[in-house]
């Protein structure tokens, strides 16, 4: 009588059991479709400007550059390990950053949250009149 309630008791929780495995299984199997994911997931979108800088504040980490085609200004946050080149490709230092020079800025946008890939110098700013002797 033990043995007969044992194997009984084996065969239940072996067709009670079997539903769950397979159902775990197909949750192994599933794949997730790269394209819906991407959109879904609000990765960063590379986008850049053209502009010339109206401000640059070292100490906030904090860039302003004039859009030439929107007639704007946008706010960058501006930190010390971002590339500086010229349009020729030559490295520059960030502190040759100055009002008045023409750039275009890549950056990486995430939501709100924007951060600066690398900055193309275009133009240098205005230079200074040197005043005529008197």
């Amino acid at each position: 009588m033990r043995a007969r309630f044992l194997f009984l008791l084996f065969l239940a929780l072996a067709l009670l059991g079997w539903p769950l495995c397979s159902g775990l299984r197909a949750q192994e199997e599933h794949k997730k479709v790269p394209v819906i994911d991407k959109i879904t997931s609000g990765a960063a979108s590379q986008q850049q400007i053209v502009g010339v800088i109206k401000s640059v504040d070292f100490e906030s980490e904090v860039l302003n550059v004039d859009s030439i085609n929107g007639k704007s200004t946008e706010i960058f946050p501006l930190k010390k390990k971002v590339h500086v080149v010229t349009a020729d490709g030559d490295k520059l230092k960030l502190t040759t950053l100055k009002p008045g020079t023409k750039v275009l800025v890549y950056y990486d946008q995430k939501g709100d949250r924007r951060t600066i890939t690398r900055i193309e110098v275009l133009a240098a700013g205005e230079p200074k009149k040197k005043a005529p002797p008197s």
